[in-house]
């Protein structure tokens, strides 16, 4: 293994490694565009000079791999004159449009231009005008004088996304990114170009002249677009969410999620979403407080008995599903499914599967037992009741008209529905994934931590609180006071989450296999 120096300091790396790599480990970033750990290696923008000894001109640190004893150089005044050139370089032609860039507050060109650029240009000419808004998509926004062609966008296509839909056209200072037989971005990642674009060429439709960044507050949670449990930041205004980017673990989702985990976020901000319990009377839902919805919830439940069929959603927590098969097992009934959710699939993140805990559903036993009816067949079953937690059935018409003979039916949803209004008889409004702490289990078996973006609307409750009230009934002790209260409860019980706290699962996530610590960002 090469050792080296590195400003003063030695680091031993692994063969093939970089001076760029190299100098992350010690902590020290130098100045890239083109760069990026997952994608191959460009050396385009040359912004990343250092001086190594013994070498006559200045190395891209990106593409020279260390040697045994080489001395590096990252913050001599000879780099820092040499990146300073290829800033003057790269802004001759570039527009002044900070002021209304959406990339303003996370440009590497603004902050680059500070740290290491010159405080005038020398150049006193015409600047270069090329197309701006240019629609790549419905997802997309292109402006091509911001483009400093480090081409990231066209490597992450072809290499990650495998589409091939982006090209260089043109030549000389006329160069330009465009899309391949001049149609638009048919990627389901596409806007992970977005994400690496290092400057404001590529911008989101979604989140176009939202917000500034600095004043979004910021979330580190998981997508609950399907079982892959994609880490994300959320970005939130206003007690509003307005955006999800994807957060690097090398274990899960590398850099990357798909788009249409993106705009999961939306649901929260539904027009149809629920804010008040309301209890069935004369034929009609009405609002009613919690303690009246609370009490009729457990009278319906305990006339139901081992009658009921609980259809409890894999798009709740552990912590939520658990204690819903605990209310189950206390009813005595052994009548409990999931609904399956279909995604898109492919070789990339997508796993086919649209819900987030699957994986957890399993572990924690929510399927029909052992004589037990399950979501195909409680219509044909003599049943005198049916909960549905965190789930509908508007997708299936004929299961509405068999709930609508029951003579109990509870909903603890997020958002109405045709089952909450045909249906139920008493219904007590929960959260969404982006407004509640928890945990999901993914499809290759990581507890993921997730958390609350956003303030519940109404007066909603997170599922996990209403599930532990009703578990535990008239005994005020035995209701959980939080939800790392349940987690602790649930590992304590159940083998696969043995030895975890919501504290163990930090940022990246615990494997259930082996209950060691993941590793997160590398």
């Amino acid at each position: 293994m090469p050792k080296l120096t590195i400003d003063g300091r030695s680091v031993e790396v692994p063969k093939g490694t970089t001076i760029i790599q190299a100098a992350r480990q010690l902590g020290t970033d130098v100045p890239h565009y083109c760069w990026h750990p997952g994608l191959s290696i460009a050396g385009n923008c040359r912004i990343c000079l250092v001086e190594v000894e013994g070498m006559p001109t200045l190395q891209i640190a990106c593409n020279t791999q260390c040697s045994d004893n080489m001395v590096v150089r990252t913050a001599s005044d000879k780099a820092k004159r040499g990146r300073a050139d290829v800033m003057e370089l790269l802004l001759i032609n570039h527009p002044l449009d900070c002021p209304i860039c959406d990339q303003a507050g996370e440009c590497k060109l603004q902050e680059y231009s500070f740290r290491i650029g010159n405080d005038r240009s020398r150049f006193d000419f015409p600047k270069v005008h090329k197309p701006k808004h240019v629609k790549f998509s419905d997802k997309v926004m292109f402006d091509a004088e911001r483009c400093i062609l480090c081409t990231r966008c066209v490597r992450f296509m072809d290499e990650i996304a495998k589409s091939d839909e982006l090209d260089i056209s043109n030549r000389g200072d006329r160069n330009e990114i465009s899309v391949k037989r001049g149609g638009e971005l048919e990627s389901p990642y596409q806007m992970n170009i977005i994400d690496v674009c290092p400057v404001g060429a590529l911008t989101s439709q979604d989140f176009r002249f939202k917000s500034r960044v600095w004043f979004l507050e910021s979330t580190h949670t998981v997508c609950s677009g399907c079982s892959r449990g994609c880490n994300v930041t959320a970005g939130a205004r206003w007690n509003k969410m307005l955006r999800l980017i994807p957060r690097e673990n090398a274990a899960v989702n590398k850099w990357w999620m798909c788009d249409e985990g993106r705009l999961t976020y939306t649901d929260v901000a539904a027009a149809d979403r629920l804010g008040a319990p309301m209890v069935r009377k004369d034929g009609r839902l009405v609002e009613v407080s919690w303690d009246e919805a609370l009490a009729a919830a457990a009278k319906g439940l305990a006339a139901a008995g081992d009658d009921l069929f609980a259809l409890i959603s894999a798009r709740l927590t552990n912590e939520e599903i658990w204690l819903a098969s605990k209310l189950c097992d206390a009813l005595g009934t052994p009548h409990r499914d999931t609904k399956p959710r279909a995604f898109g699939k492919d070789d990339l993140l997508r796993t086919g599967d649209g819900n987030p805990n699957s994986a957890g559903a399993r572990i924690l036993g929510v399927a029909p037992g052992k004589g037990g009816a399950g979501l195909a067949n409680f219509a044909s079953q003599n049943l005198a009741g049916a909960a549905l937690f965190g789930e509908d059935l508007d997708d299936r018409p004929e299961a509405i008209a068999a709930l609508q003979k029951l003579a109990f039916v509870l909903v603890v949803d997020s958002r109405e529905s045709e089952t909450m209004r045909k249906a139920a008889h008493v219904v007590l409004p929960g959260l969404t994934a982006y407004e509640k702490d928890g945990s999901f289990t993914n499809v290759t078996g990581r507890v993921q931590r997730i958390a609350p973006c956003v303030r519940s609307p109404g007066d909603a409750w997170p599922d996990w609180k209403i599930l532990g009230w009703l578990v535990a009934g008239n005994d005020r002790g035995a209701r959980p006071k939080t939800c790392a209260e349940v987690f602790a409860r649930m590992a304590a019980a159940v083998p696969e989450f043995s030895g975890m706290t919501h504290g163990m699962l930090g940022t990246a996530g615990l494997d259930v296999r082996s209950a060691a610590p993941a590793q997160g960002s590398v």
